[in-house]
């Protein structure tokens, strides 16, 4: 029941949260006596509503029992009723958790997860989840904002052969899946002793990835930062951050 939960920080934004069911009147009644529901749910008993939003499911033959269920998704709707952001999975059993919900489509930060800096004398990385809970079928982002000391840069990608680019990876974990990380682009710098023009990053940089859950217990993120970091004249010695960040796991209702 996260939306439920979550409640506070919809308010707090000016935010309205809606569900949308086939169910009719009586069934949603019996769910949200059962489970507290106080946000509105919407009987659309016809599928008129499903229909015009074009998540109307005819994969499954008419007929049966899951033809015309609708896919399960989150649409984000304007004060004018324009959609500004959806969120839907191949999976029916694959959702965004609310924190990354509010984070992605609204740029609200409601209770950031877990968080851990790490600090060199070239660069600071913080890492942080969306949410320090997760439940099975859940989507989280995973953050890492690094900050560079000035006059200092990290290479981006493509590069040439001998240079060390900026790579994040994960340890592997049984039944969650990782994202490809979304590194920003990197810009162009000259650098004239060795009469090269690479790809680099400096000042701020933040990458950001998926997660995605099928487990039924806590577990831990564990992530790696690889990088070179350089100034005009020197390349220290290509270096590493390992970051952990725990998850605990809730039941779904």
């Amino acid at each position: 029941m996260e939306l439920q939960d979550s409640l506070d920080h919809f308010e707090k934004n000016r935010i309205r949260p809606y569900a949308i069911s086939y169910d009719p009147v009586d069934v949603l009644a019996r769910f949200a006596q059962k489970h507290d529901i106080t946000y509105p749910l919407l009987a659309d008993t016809n599928s008129a509503v499903i229909r015009r939003f074009g998540i109307f499911n005819t994969l499954a033959p008419e007929g049966h029992r899951w033809y015309g269920v609708p896919f399960p998704g989150t649409y984000m709707v304007d004060e004018q009723g324009r959609v500004t952001d959806r969120s839907f999975y191949a999976n029916h059993g694959v959702r965004d958790s609310i924190p990354r919900m509010l984070q992605e489509s609204f740029h609200i930060d409601p209770e950031r997860g877990p968080v851990q800096t790490l600090e060199t004398e070239h660069i600071k990385a913080t890492a942080s989840l969306s949410s320090g809970t997760v439940r099975r079928g859940q989507v989280h982002t995973l953050s890492l904002e690094l900050e560079l000391k000035p006059g200092l840069h990290i290479y981006g990608q493509p590069l040439p052969e001998g240079y060390i680019p900026t790579t994040l990876t994960f340890e592997a974990i049984e039944d969650v899946r990782f994202g490809e990380v979304q590194y920003p682009e990197p810009a162009s710098l000259h650098l004239k002793a060795l009469n090269e023009t690479l790809p680099v990053y400096e000042g701020r940089v933040p990458l950001k990835t998926t997660l995605q859950n099928r487990r039924r217990d806590d577990f831990t993120v564990r992530a790696r930062l690889d990088y070179q970091a350089c100034d005009d004249r020197t390349c220290y010695p290509p270096a590493d951050l390992t970051f952990e960040l725990p998850l605990t796991y809730l039941d779904n209702a």
